[in-house]
């Protein structure tokens, strides 16, 4: 399609490994020469191995061109087989002919007796298994039974296994072990560097009758062709050839670095640029093995963030508020009532930390300390309503009652109103409004307050009545 544009003779990045497309960069001339030398050298068992459109192939078919009549070879492409299915094949490729054998034994038998002919002829037989990754263990365990195939002086059948890393994972397996030992030689393929990679192109371009390859390929286009092949020779294929493919659609007779791009996106090779597709292609987007998928991760730690700041801000502004709704409804229920103050109200008067002005008492002059006479039962107020049964009468305060406050002070005549703030309790309050604070004026101010239904709970904002006491209870 475009090799008329482009003034080529034919398609220069064709998948198929034609012989005469063949580059060998520095790392494919050493595995092809380690696969001659496995040869030449009647070596038992050869393994290269090499990643994903390395040239494993291409090494192997370059090397079978190669050889000379003198050696014989038999080449396995798809390795998925039984033993049985495996050993047909062997049979029909070697013996060139369908011959059935009853038993194992008798093709074992029929094997070793046509090797050693071919050896006698002074020429070596070759086993190639290519995808030998995919080999299960019954097959590997077969092939290397195989290899007992030899005479006192060399062996009778060289086998090469040909596949991907993972192959290196199954040698090492423990049932493998055997097999693994018998390895004498091993290389593994890596991808080609920059140079390589723009010679791989050139050359290529060259060998299909192009007379300007350098005005096609810039060198910055073959820097973009490395970076989202890294460098491994089947994507180099791949890229090249869509773009050549795009500069003919677009009419532009030179590849550029960004149609690369576009041909790198639209193809999904790297898995990375995958990921970071959205419904639009390439939309602002980094391509290329060394970007970084976009992940929408931020997006659930903002909204997170977001709802903490506004329940900071929310706890701050009216957290009072809340609090004190929430303790105003759960009064009712003893089981979930929040307790606020963890310690009682001590029962004798305890000094606040902080005076607050006292309402304004008649003040005597201190007389000297004496034993106060005995206190008269507390008569309840008539106008007050009594909701409860008053607690027992003390006979005689306690010293600490006897020791705190001072003597005759007296309460406002029509009794005092007061608003709970924070921090209030009702033995400050009483001792505020009385001077003291003890259980029988507690009592006192409980039955003149109905809506006080535990003296050890008071709420901020809550309005309390302190009756005047009468003078007995001075």
């Amino acid at each position: 399609m475009y090799t008329e544009f482009f003034e080529l003779i034919e398609k220069p990045f064709s998948l198929s490994t034609s012989p005469r497309f063949l580059y060998l960069g520095e790392k494919h001339k050493e595995a092809l020469a380690i696969l001659r030398y496995g040869v030449m050298e009647r070596q038992g068992f050869v393994l290269l191995t090499g990643e994903v459109g390395t040239g494993k192939t291409t090494m192997v078919r370059a090397l079978l061109s190669s050889l000379d009549a003198n050696v014989k070879y038999v080449h396995l492409a798809n390795p998925l087989l039984s033993p049985r299915e495996f050993i047909a094949y062997l049979i029909l490729s070697a013996f060139e002919n369908k011959i059935h054998f009853k038993t194992k034994s008798q093709f074992l038998i029929a094997f070793e007796a046509f090797l050693t002919k071919v050896q006698q002829r002074n020429k070596h037989f070759l086993l190639v298994i290519d995808e030998a990754h995919k080999l299960s263990f019954e097959l590997l365990e077969e092939i290397r039974l195989l290899s007992n195939l030899e005479t006192a002086e060399e062996k009778l059948i060289s086998i090469f296994l040909v596949g991907q890393p993972e192959l290196n994972d199954r040698l090492n397996e423990p049932r493998c072990r055997p097999l693994l030992q018998r390895i004498s030689v091993r290389y593994h393929i890596p991808p080609l560097e920059v140079k390589e990679t723009r010679e791989y192109v050139m050359t290529r371009l060259r060998k299909a009758g192009s007379k300007r390859a350098e005005e096609i390929f810039p060198s910055k286009a073959l820097d973009a062709v490395h970076q989202y092949s890294q460098g491994y020779p089947r994507m180099i294929n791949i890229l090249a050839d869509n773009a050549l493919l795009l500069g003919y659609s677009k009419g532009e007779s030179k590849i550029s670095p960004a149609m690369v791009k576009v041909c790198y996106q639209e193809l999904r090779l790297g898995g990375s640029v995958e990921k970071a597709r959205g419904s639009k292609k390439g939309a602002g987007q980094k391509a290329g093995p060394t970007g970084s998928a976009f992940k929408p991760w931020w997006k659930w730690a903002a909204a997170v963030l977001l709802i903490a700041g506004i329940l900071a801000f929310l706890a701050l502004r009216y957290g009072d508020r809340i609090l004190s709704g929430f303790m105003s409804a759960s009064v009712e229920s003893p089981k979930t009532r929040v307790e606020v103050f963890k310690a009682k109200t001590p029962l004798v008067e305890t000094k606040p930390e902080k005076q607050v002005a006292p309402a304004p008492v008649a003040s005597a002059p201190a007389a000297p300390e004496k034993q106060p006479p005995p206190v008269e039962e507390v008569k309840a107020d008539p106008e007050v309503k009594q909701t409860e049964s008053p607690a027992p009468a003390l006979e005689r305060p306690s010293p600490a009652d006897v020791r705190a406050g001072p003597p005759d002070i007296q309460a406002e005549p029509a009794g005092q109103a007061i608003v709970v703030e924070r921090g209030d309790t009702l033995a400050k309050l009483s001792s505020r409004v009385y001077g003291r604070s003890n259980e029988r004026v507690l009592e006192i101010i409980r039955r003149n307050n109905p809506g006080l239904r535990d003296p050890d709970f008071i709420l901020p904002g809550q309005k309390l009545f302190f009756p005047p006491i009468p003078d007995s209870q001075q």
